[in-house]
């Protein structure tokens, strides 16, 4: 760990409130720091003193944006072969807090500052369902009949050590992805004639690599960040816009009996948990 790396909070819940400034949990109170641990840390934490709980998150914080003091610190109790521990001695400012995944999708890697950078600027939430890395810019004031936006706009990030990728998924209307920034991305798309395509999203147009690319509406869609790199930011943009009632995600077992040679792929990018709507109201 470095002062740059990201530390994790393990937590339950709702017991991190972002409604709130400052986040004081018991043991600051009475041990007078907060328990913070590194990212080859998690595991032992977690399994320690989290393994029975449901709903378990880890919050991702920037180190450089703490208002109380980080040190790294022997625990009161052996944990693991770990022999120090970041303790955050103060309130913890929830503004530090610059992404929170759910413990099944954590990636257990070291976010390194260029990736805190991004994610203190854009302030990404976590899409349902999907858990991609995303925010809404723009939502037409302008319906149509039936009250659905004309059109919408989001940006998002694909990136490795934060587990961000799209699973497989559909939707009622066409959507144009867009590159912004980064490092090349890959969209896996299914047809309904029983092809399969992988279209690389990038800035170099010279190894065929596209800077705008729209899927049709029914085609199944995937994605995740190519190779080694570190993150990569994208944009989508649907007319009609985007309504949590146009998508469907898959069930990626039966995915893989209709596309075996994607099989691998369905498996990496499951991370669906076996849902397959958006909650209630989402995006509506």
């Amino acid at each position: 760990m470095t002062k740059n790396n990201a530390v994790f909070i393990l937590f339950c819940g709702d017991e991190i409130a972002f409604s709130n400034e400052v986040y004081a949990p018991p043991s600051l109170l009475t041990e007078g720091y907060i328990h913070a641990c590194t990212a080859e840390q998690v595991k032992d934490v977690y399994q320690h003193f989290y393994a029975d709980l449901d709903g378990v998150k880890v919050a991702v914080v920037d180190p450089r944006l703490l208002t109380g003091k980080l040190l790294l610190e022997a625990p009161s109790e052996p944990l693991g072969t770990h022999a120090l521990f970041p303790h955050i001695y103060g309130e913890l400012n929830v503004d530090a807090i610059v992404d929170v995944v759910d413990y099944n999708l954590f990636a257990h890697q070291e976010v390194a500052s260029s990736i805190l950078d991004v994610l203190g600027h854009y302030r990404f939430l976590r899409l349902p369902v999907e858990g991609t890395l995303y925010k809404s810019t723009w939502r037409a004031d302008m319906a149509l009949d039936d009250n659905k936006p004309v059109g919408t706009a989001m940006i998002g990030m694909y990136c490795h050590a934060l587990k961000s990728v799209s699973c497989f998924h559909r939707l009622k209307y066409d959507e144009v992805w867009h590159f912004y920034q980064g490092d090349a991305f890959n969209l896996y798309l299914l047809y309904p004639d029983g092809r399969a395509e992988t279209v690389v999203m990038g800035p170099d147009f010279k190894q065929g690599q596209q800077l705008q690319y729209r899927i049709p509406a029914g085609v199944w869609q995937a994605g995740e960040l190519s190779g080694s790199g570190q993150y990569a930011i994208f944009g989508c943009t649907m007319a009609p816009g985007f309504t949590g009632d146009c998508f469907e995600a898959a069930d990626h077992q039966a995915l893989k009996c209709d596309y075996p040679e994607v099989a691998d792929i369905c498996d990496r990018l499951a991370v669906n948990n076996h849902e397959t709507k958006m909650p209630t109201g989402f995006a509506n």
